[in-house]
C-alpha cells in the first residue's frame, strides 16, 4: 500500500464523479466495488464487476416499469426489449451492449482477451466504468433537488450506517467523507474537490460570527463573500485572543484561515491564523478593524 499509494490516488481521480443518488440499489453497490478494484489496479475484476452491475441495472429498470418477466431474459435480449420499448436510448443501448461484449470477453477469458496487456485492460476498465456512470446520471438523474435539510438527512443516515456492523453502503470513514462531499457538490452546484498536489489552502475574508463555542474549542464563521459557513478549530492562543476581544454572535471580523489538504483532495481542520474584530459600524461602504 505504501509503495503504491500515489498510483492509487491518481487512479481515483480518473474515475467519473457520480454525485448523489437517493436509491442505494444493488447495482450501485457493485459499482462502488468496481471503483475500488480499479483504484487498486485490478482491471480484469473491475471489467467483470461493471458488467454484472450493468446487468443488474437493466433488471432494476425492468422491475421499475413492471416488466418482471424481463428479469429472466439474457442481457442481450433484455437490452433489445428495452430499446424497442424506448426505455433506453439508442446511445445507451449501444453503450450497454459494448459493456456486455467486453464483460463476456473477460469472463469467458477468450483468446482475444488474453492478448490484452495491462495498459489496454486499464483503458477498457476506465472506459466501461466512466461510460456506465455517465449513462446512469443521464438516465436516472437525481431523485429530488438537494436542500440543506436533505443534506443533513444524508449525513445522519451515513453516520448511522457507519455505526452498524453490517452496513451496506459505507465501508469506512473515508467513504462517509466522499458521500458528504458528493451531496455538498450537488447542494451548492460546485466542485468542492481540490486539485491533486495542493497541500495547503489559505483564505482571507470578512466574516460574520455565527457561533462561538469554547467547550468544543470552535467558532463558526459565515463568509460574507459567498455566504458559506466554515467551522474553525481554535487553539488555546486563539481562545485567549477571542475572549480578550469579547467576540460574540453577529460580530463582523476580518479573518485569515488555513487548512491542510489530504490525499483525497479534501480540506482537513481549518485553523485561525489572524482575526480582527470590526470596531465601528459600516462607514462609506468600508469596514474598519482594530
Amino acid at each position: 500500500m505504501d509503495n503504491n499509494i500515489d498510483e492509487i490516488i491518481d487512479r481515483k481521480w480518473e474515475i467519473e464523479e457520480i454525485l448523489f443518488f437517493e436509491d442505494n440499489s444493488d447495482f450501485i453497490k457493485l459499482l462502488k466495488e468496481a471503483e475500488a478494484l480499479y483504484e487498486f489496479g485490478f482491471y480484469t475484476s473491475c471489467i467483470a464487476l461493471i458488467g454484472i452491475s450493468a446487468e443488474d441495472y437493466t433488471k432494476y429498470l425492468a422491475n421499475k416499469i413492471g416488466k418482471r418477466e424481463w428479469e429472466s431474459k439474457t442481457q442481450q435480449d433484455r437490452l433489445k426489449l428495452m430499446h424497442e420499448s424506448k426505455l433506453i436510448s439508442t446511445e445507451s443501448y449501444a453503450l450497454m451492449n459494448d459493456i456486455r461484449n467486453i464483460r463476456n470477453d473477460c469472463l469467458h477469458y477468450s483468446q482475444n482477451f488474453k492478448k490484452k496487456d495491462n495498459r489496454i485492460l486499464k483503458k477498457e476498465a476506465l472506459s466501461v466504468m466512466n461510460n456506465f456512470k455517465d449513462m446512469l446520471k443521464i438516465s436516472l438523474g437525481f431523485k429530488e433537488s438537494m436542500t440543506v435539510d436533505k443534506f443533513n438527512d444524508i449525513v445522519k443516515a451515513a453516520i448511522n450506517e457507519l455505526s452498524i456492523s453490517e452496513n451496506k453502503y459505507i465501508k469506512n470513514f473515508d467513504d462517509l467523507i466522499f458521500k458528504e462531499r458528493n451531496a455538498l457538490s450537488q447542494l451548492f452546484n460546485l466542485d468542492i474537490t481540490i486539485k491533486p498536489g495542493t497541500e495547503l489552502i489559505s483564505r482571507e475574508s470578512i466574516y460574520i460570527v455565527a457561533e462561538v463555542d469554547f467547550n468544543f474549542k470552535e467558532v463558526m464563521l459565515i463568509d460574507t463573500a459567498n455566504g458559506y459557513p466554515v467551522v474553525i478549530d481554535l487553539s488555546e492562543t486563539n481562545i485567549t485572543q477571542i475572549q480578550g476581544m469579547n467576540l460574540i454572535e453577529n460580530d463582523i471580523v476580518y479573518g485569515a484561515i488555513t487548512s491542510t489538504v489530504d490525499a483525497f483532495g479534501q480540506t482537513a481542520a481549518w485553523t485561525l491564523t489572524r482575526i480582527k474584530k470590526n470596531s465601528l459600524n459600516l462607514i462609506s461602504n468600508q469596514y474598519y478593524f482594530d
